[in-house]
């Protein structure tokens, strides 16, 4: 073991000596009551001393590392157990046996962070004694969960960090919840100095948001919302908030509905913009524009005049720039204008030219896009009208004007994949949340993916470290057209086990550069080693890193776009690669922390000897039954002079007593009932929705079933029987449980004094 390795990871890690910790000193507390142990610890080896991020028992924080029984626990990488100090001849004279706090039994187990033993969890005691493997075992797992809660400490500290860099960014996040309503349920911290509102007040709900909007913007904002308990899944409104500041915003909200399983409106997640700039540009555009349309009529710039019967079409020099062709070989036919015209748009035109002509729409107004002379494409929006008819009411000349709107559509457009992406971002996330499925996710929102960056092919995965080697995992990919010699890979995909490992391809550099990959003619760049077998030739590919922290943790692949991959595709897509890189780690830490807490709520509710619910347990479960329509019955179960098989028989067979009548319990009781052991030989029942006589019964013969077995234990066999008290709680009288068990547990007694082995009801 590198010990320089060794101190780094406890620098990382912040384990400093002045930092201890509650909620381990929590832990430990419930440990050493668990063991019967008077000082119970986790020790952090440092460079010159021992000291304790947690302590039970034990006034001191700190020794000095030579007298450290856990530093032999940190050389040895494995337990030590100690049944009397005094006597051994490692630690007979150590200072902490001669001395305070008189050492003699000692048990310790690794402390493990990152695979490097930091220093131990260990178990004290002023008096010899002895511990078994399955005790040894526990604190084992105990420290495992301490070891994974300082991960998760680190983690958390992380995540905050990156909390306060979202804080700090020019969108404020906002989230609705349906709970009485529409409830703001989160607002991130940036809006009290993008906008002035007051953060804390929002959050504790004493103020409201809506207060902040103006009249005409409150109307924008609930017909949003509306639309969003209809059903309609995105949004965008535009308002103008009334600060404190004395300033007026123009803002933007672009939102996301999410909807439970019986499609009610169950929460809406937004993006809220400062608007303020583009809103007066786009009032002085409106402005503009609308002076432009009477000089253009006025003074023929971009104009165009059709004549119908002869089909000739007369347009000026500025319309032939839009388009690139030279004003001296114009065709006037109309012909050449409709060859001109993106064939998803021609029956669209030529439709509305007719609904003009029939008197069925007063101008023609109409955008479109046109092939430019050079090959690409330019979006025109064309005005005109019937300026002409002959003496049967028919047309015979449309006149107007030509407008290049390309900046425009192509910033509409934009505007429209950004919304996209914001909503396949939070697709993806609401998958995860639904099914805790991250694979599911990616799969859901790849063909989206595709199509938003005009691709045909997309994968996307995660680094993980698999079979002793780091490899690329697939969480998503397009299905192409597999080869028959690709069926395991197939195979291997369906069954979520499907890696890359060779990173000696295009698509590697960007695992082993950790860097955008562009090429556009993959053929000719120096890292591309084709396609496999009966895979479609690629002919153009992007490779984006995702990266969490300056690290690489996955990447996103996508090839054949229609048109050349440029850093701008990376850049629009960043906001993807950055929430994925998010969800990789939130699902990690969420996967990470349920399992803690689980095992932890499992140590803490359960009974070790027997395996049922303790005391704890039961008082929880039955606070859950408040306000029940329904009564139940309480009933309290001891089993009669178990004092006496502990004296004649010993403690361990009146343990295998106590875990045979706990069996009975489980067998003999229905499935919805709930039992629990309170403590020595004393157990709980709960039996829910029945009338006494059935109770009766069930614990008459739950009585009797104990009565009739035998306890074997070393060749010897035990009969014990039981007294039971039980109370019936009407649903009027379920709020005092404590009354209710004091009550069974007089019910109880009654039993006792009857002669025991019945039941007595209060």
């Amino acid at each position: 073991m590198h010990e320089q390795s060794r101190l780094q990871i406890i620098a990382d890690f912040a384990l400093v000596k002045a930092q201890e910790d509650p909620s381990l000193c929590a832990l430990l507390a419930a440990l050493a009551s668990l063991f019967d142990m008077p000082i119970a610890l986790v020790s952090v080896i440092g460079e010159y001393e021992q000291f304790f991020k947690g302590r039970y028992g034990l006034a001191v924080d700190s020794t000095r590392k030579e007298d450290a029984f856990c530093q032999h626990v940190v050389q040895r990488q494995q337990p030590l157990v100690v049944e009397d100090a005094s006597t051994d001849a490692t630690f007979a004279d150590n200072p902490l046996v001669t001395g305070e706090p008189g050492i003699r039994f000692y048990a310790g187990v690794p402390l493990v962070l990152q695979q490097i033993t930091v220093g131990a969890v260990c178990l004290i005691d002023r008096e010899p004694r002895t511990i078994t493997a399955a005790q040894l075992a526990v604190l084992n797992n105990v420290s495992a969960h301490v070891s994974r809660y300082l991960e998760l400490l680190r983690a958390h500290v992380h995540l905050q960090q990156e909390h306060s860099l979202m804080d700090n960014s020019p969108a404020v996040l906002m989230k609705w919840r349906q709970q009485r309503g529409m409830q703001l349920s989160y607002v991130s911290a940036n809006i009290e100095s993008l906008f002035g509102l007051p953060l804390q007040a929002l959050r504790q709900k004493t103020a409201i948001f809506e207060d902040f909007i103006d009249n005409p913007g409150l109307n924008e904002f609930n017909f949003l919302f509306s639309n969003h308990h209809a059903g309609v899944s995105h949004g965008e409104t535009h308002f103008q908030l009334k600060t404190p500041r004395q300033k007026n915003y123009w803002v933007k909200l672009i939102t996301k509905a999410f909807f439970s399983d019986d499609g009610k409106l169950d929460a809406v997640h937004a993006m809220l913009i400062d608007h303020t700039a583009n809103k007066y540009i786009e009032q002085k555009l409106t402005d503009t524009n609308q002076q432009m349309r009477l000089l253009l009529e006025a003074s023929g710039l971009g104009t165009w005049d059709w004549h119908l019967p002869s089909d000739t079409n007369k347009v000026n020099q500025r319309w032939c720039e839009m388009i690139g062709v030279d004003y001296e070989l114009f065709d006037s036919g109309s012909q050449f204008w409709r060859q001109l015209v993106h064939p998803a748009d021609i029956g669209r035109i030529e439709q509305e030219l007719a609904q003009h002509m029939a008197g069925d729409m007063a101008v023609f107004n109409t955008s479109y896009r046109m092939r430019h002379a050079l090959g690409h494409w330019v979006w025109l929006e064309t005005y005109g009208k019937i300026v002409e008819r002959d003496s049967l009411g028919n047309p015979v000349r449309l006149a107007g004007t030509h407008r290049n709107i390309t900046y425009k559509k192509e910033a509409e457009l934009l505007e429209t994949k950004q919304r996209q992406l914001l909503s396949f971002i939070n697709k993806a996330q609401a998958v995860y949340l639904q099914g805790h499925d991250l694979s599911a996710a990616c799969r859901e929102i790849l063909p989206e993916l595709t199509d938003i960056a005009d691709s045909q092919f997309a994968f996307i995965g995660q680094m993980q470290r698999s079979e002793g080697r780091q490899r690329l995992y697939i969480h998503a990919i397009t299905e192409i057209a597999w080869n028959a010699q690709s069926d395991q890979l197939v195979a291997l995909y369906q069954q979520r086990q499907l890696y890359f490992d060779n990173f000696d391809n295009l698509f590697g550099l960007v695992i082993t550069s950790q860097q955008l990959v562009l090429s556009n003619d993959p053929a000719q760049h120096p890292a591309a080693r084709g396609t496999p077998k009966g895979h479609p030739k690629i002919f153009r590919f992007m490779g984006l890193p995702i990266k969490l922290k300056g690290e690489l943790v996955g990447m996103i692949g996508l090839a054949n776009k229609f048109a050349d991959y440029s850093s701008e595709d990376a850049s629009f897509l960043q906001p993807l690669t950055d929430a994925l890189a998010g969800l990789y780690y939130a699902v990690e830490l969420e996967e990470a922390r349920h399992k803690a807490e689980a095992q932890l709520k499992n140590l803490a509710m359960t009974d070790p000897l027997t395996g049922i619910p303790n005391r704890r347990a039961f008082i929880e479960h039955c606070a859950m039954l408040k306000n029940s329509p329904f009564g139940y019955v309480l009933a309290i179960l001891d089993i009669d002079h178990f004092k006496q098989v502990n004296d004649r028989y010993g403690h361990a067979a009146g343990d295998e007593v106590i875990k045979q009548v706990s069996h009975i319990l489980q067998q003999q009781l229905r499935a919805d009932d709930y039992c629990a052991r309170l403590g020595g030989e004393e157990f709980a029942i709960l039996i829910e929705k029945t009338e006494i006589d059935t109770a009766n019964l069930l614990l008459e013969n739950l009585r009797l079933m104990v009565a009739e077995n035998i306890c074997q234990y070393e060749q010897q066999q035990i009969k014990v029987t039981v007294s039971i008290g039980a109370r019936y709680v009407p649903a009027e009288e379920q709020e005092d449980l404590n009354k209710q068990m004091s009550e069974a547990d007089q019910a109880l007694y009654l039993a006792k004094d009857n002669g025991r082995n019945c039941l007595m009801w209060f």
